[in-house]
């Protein structure tokens, strides 16, 4: 169970990162340094965004399940904090952000704003949450050095986006700040899926 649902992990995020980068050659007009993924789920190319939610949604409850047999300890919040940032990212397409420049002038908009505080919140808390699963496995050790410094950079990166929507001298390079954050997830997703295959 471990391996077959890191495998449908490492897929899910695979096709995560290609429709993202998709969504960066099509013409969206958005600017990447200035405007949030989240501008992506507005507009012609909406699909390609909400395909993307749902495949880093399918990553994050693999992950989570997979971690859920290992045998004999769980990292039950882990679990839990991935689980609850696939749900954040599944409610997200019914609640599209909004543009004006106030992120919060809607309640759609302020809806989404709060699905995306729980998304990327429970990824940090759940990449910066993995010390006892290093102590009891033994086998994790090599990828302690990875998944460690990885999950302190996905930490960075949440805080960096929060600052980022109310922070004046960091709203013109949100874009790429929320774009370094989902590239580091997605490459902490990855390592730990490879991780527990090898498991």
């Amino acid at each position: 169970m471990v391996s077959a649902f890191s495998v449908i992990a490492l897929i899910a995020v695979a096709a995560q990162l290609t429709l993202l980068v998709a969504l960066h050659v099509l013409p969206t007009k958005y600017d990447p340094v200035r405007d949030a993924i989240s501008d992506y789920g507005v507009g012609d190319y909406r699909r390609y965004f909400w395909a993307q939610l749902v495949a880093g949604a399918a990553a994050c409850s693999s992950v989570a399940v997979a971690l859920t047999g290992l045998n004999p300890y769980v990292p039950t919040l882990v679990v839990v904090l991935l689980l609850a940032n696939a749900a954040a990212r599944l409610l997200m397409p019914a609640f599209p952000t909004d543009q004006s420049g106030n992120r919060f002038e809607t309640v759609k908009g302020r809806i989404h704003m709060l699905l995306a505080v729980v998304a990327f919140g429970a990824v940090a808390a759940a990449a910066t949450g993995l010390g006892g699963m290093f102590s009891h496995y033994p086998a994790w050790h090599n990828a302690k050095g990875l998944l460690v410094p990885l999950g302190w950079v996905v930490l960075a990166g949440a805080v960096a986006c929060a600052l980022g929507l109310v922070g004046p001298r960091l709203k013109p390079i949100f874009g790429l700040i929320e774009r370094i954050f989902t590239l580091s997830v997605i490459v902490w997703i990855s390592i730990i899926s490879i991780e527990l295959i090898r498991f």
